[in-house]
């Protein structure tokens, strides 16, 4: 610590004890511990719900579309390259075949472990189709996502445009009619 003589002949001192400078690097030590691993989840974000954040926009969006644009739309789903593109009910099948050339996918080591369709079919390996029409309504459908050990299972319901989650792979049946799913 050095001692100098202000301009009114004052001392002022400069600089800080060691005691001081330890204690400062010790609690910039502690936030940062506690901050790193949110920061980093944040960041590197969870794959699995970024996957189920990817289904549940996509299918609000096609909603919406569906609706504003008073034309059926189909999101189509590749179950063993966890992939999806989205047709219209009017495309020529040229038209779709070339859609299907360039899917959307899922981040990288999440895979589409099954989806339970509208007949309350589980299916495990092809293709799976969820049709959104004009009048707002669309297929019901289970997906079920997996992770390294982690599974997550949404669950969209065909009238209230509400999607629920569950952390946990959950083995729910369609209703009967295949229009009611159990909240």
């Amino acid at each position: 610590m050095s001692i100098k003589t202000s301009i009114t002949g004052k001392l002022n001192k400069q600089g800080f004890t060691l005691v001081e400078l330890l204690l400062v690097i010790t609690l910039i030590g502690v936030v940062l511990a506690l901050a790193v691993p949110s920061t980093r989840d944040v960041l590197t974000g969870d794959k699995l719900k970024k996957a189920s954040r990817q289904f549940i926009a996509m299918e609000r969006k096609l909603r919406v579309d569906a609706v504003r644009d008073q034309m059926n739309y189909i999101l189509c789903i590749d179950l063993p390259n966890s992939a999806y593109w989205v047709i219209a009910s009017d495309m020529t099948p040229e038209k779709q075949d070339e859609i299907k050339k360039n899917p959307r996918h899922l981040p990288s080591d999440v895979a589409i472990m099954d989806i339970v369709d509208e007949n309350n079919k589980k299916k495990t390996v092809g293709e799976a189709r969820i049709n959104f029409t004009k009048n707002n309504i669309c297929s019901p459908a289970i997906i079920h996502l997996a992770y390294e050990e982690d599974r997550m299972t949404i669950v969209i319901n065909p009238f209230l445009g509400i999607t629920d989650i569950f952390d946990k792979y959950v083995d729910i049946p369609l209703g009967g009619s295949g229009h009611d799913i159990p909240r």
